[in-house]
């Protein structure tokens, strides 16, 4: 081969290395144009991404720099784009954003996490003012282009923070208030649960007052119980009233309790319901005072029998509730007089308890048995036909005490069908006692 047509060959060789190389700069090219193109795609959607968020968003590279940021930031921080993109986040508004708390979490904390959430930074920004902030960070690596961005999202939480440091001052308000009740107090939020109790109550189930916030009925009272308080709450939150309620209760010891429960309810600026306030009262001792004093003012001290004031009540009441026919009895004790006058009065009060005891002894519960003067008894039985109150009678007069002659009693019976009979079947009933009375002195 001469040396013009070796020259040719090599020639021919090198332009075919060049159209190679070329072929492979325009695919280097071409692959580059590419990805910049899924880079600017995968930039655009992550913007819009992070515009579509509400709370404010920062994306930083891995040193640092801001390669983007949302509208919201930039409104809750006061701050323009131009003063933003490119800039290190210590350098943002004249160094604000060199806080130590974030230097810890950007330094310290994501090197060795990639995900952080609620991680809480409090500042004094010269712009804005002071500011608590919740931070969620995420590293993500992105292998088109071979490098870390971290996504920052921030909650401006100011407002809450200083909200529940007023509920709180509220609550440690409301405490202090129920703690100087006496009686058993709590405060209920619209849930149902407890926020604040004082000590009589949580010391009823043996707990402190901290132990019961957040708590409902269900959690302390046994379900019965807890129904029948869900259901007067649930009553005061629906009606916006105040409610008074009165139960019996078995305490922890055995004893029966009575309970007094104001429940009032809590309103809010709109005048909406949020709650209630509760009080309980032992009124246990005024129950017992007032049990008392109802007892005495209608029973016969001497024999435990109703009074005549009791029986006269009663006589009106079934005039009225047609409960008849009505069955009266009519019975006076034979001798006292004479028991009195040699035995002493001692001795005539023991006969008379003696016949109170045997009379009441016949008659049925619904019975009123009633002492209407000194020797002298009545008794009103609802719905008893005379047959009834003829079988009563007899039983009285074959008991061992009247058999024995211990006591000698003289009855007179008699029925009324309805209202109007009544005043005429007491007189008959009373004049056929004395009958009974007169006849028992002639033998």
């Amino acid at each position: 081969m001469n040396d013009y047509a070796k020259t040719k060959a090599e020639l021919v060789h090198e332009i075919t290395e060049l159209r190679k190389r070329f072929a492979a700069l325009e695919k280097t090219a071409t692959e580059y144009r590419t990805l910049e193109t899924e880079i600017q795609d995968a930039r655009e959607f992550a913007e819009n991404i992070v515009e579509t968020v509400r709370e404010p968003l920062v994306v930083l590279t891995y040193d640092l720099k801001i390669l983007t940021a949302n509208l919201s930031f930039y409104d809750t921080f006061k701050v323009t784009p131009e003063q933003t993109i490119g800039q290190f986040i210590y350098d943002l508004g004249n160094r604000q954003w060199d806080i130590p708390k974030l230097r810890l979490l950007f330094e310290k904390i994501l090197p060795h996490d990639t995900v952080l959430n609620g991680y809480e930074v409090e500042h004094d920004f010269l712009d804005i003012g002071r500011k608590v902030i919740l931070l969620n960070a995420r590293q993500i690596f992105r292998e088109q282009i071979g490098s870390h961005i971290i996504l920052l999202a921030m909650e401006d939480i100011t407002e809450r923070k200083a909200a529940e440091e007023r509920i709180r001052e509220i609550i440690g308000q409301q405490q202090a208030i129920l703690d100087n009740i006496p009686s058993s107090a709590w405060l209920k939020d619209k849930r149902g649960r407890y926020i604040a109790v004082n000590e009589p109550f949580s010391q009823s189930f043996g707990l402190k007052p901290k132990d019961l916030v957040g708590k409902t009925e269900f959690d302390v009272f046994t379900k019965e119980r807890a129904l029948k308080y869900d259901r007067d709450f649930k009553e005061v939150m629906a009606s916006g009233r105040r409610t008074y309620f009165e139960e019996t209760v078995v305490d922890e010891s055995g004893q029966v309790r009575h309970l007094e429960t104001i429940r009032t309810p809590i309103f809010d600026d709109t005048g909406a319901v949020i709650g209630i306030i509760g009080i309980a009262n032992d009124v246990t001792n005024r129950k017992e005072v007032e049990d008392s004093l109802r007892y005495d003012s209608t029973h016969d001290v001497m024999t435990g029998l109703y009074n005549r004031a009791f029986f006269d009540e009663e006589l009106e009441r079934l005039a009225e509730g047609g409960k008849f026919p009505v069955g009266i009895v009519m019975a006076d004790i034979n001798g006292l007089k004479a028991v009195n006058d040699t035995l002493g009065h001692e001795a005539g009060d023991s006969l008379i308890r003696l016949a109170a005891r045997i009379i009441q002894a016949e008659f049925r519960a619904e019975d009123v048995v009633a002492r209407i003067g000194g020797d002298e008894f009545a008794v009103l039985l609802p719905h008893a036909p005379p047959a009834i109150v003829k079988a009563a009678v007899k039983r009285i007069l074959s008991c061992p005490e009247i058999a024995d002659n211990q006591v000698s009693i003289a009855f007179g019976i008699a029925c009324a069908n309805n209202k109007t009979e009544l005043s005429e079947a007491l007189r008959l009933g009373d004049e056929r006692m004395y009958r009974s009375k007169t006849a028992q002195k002639e033998e």
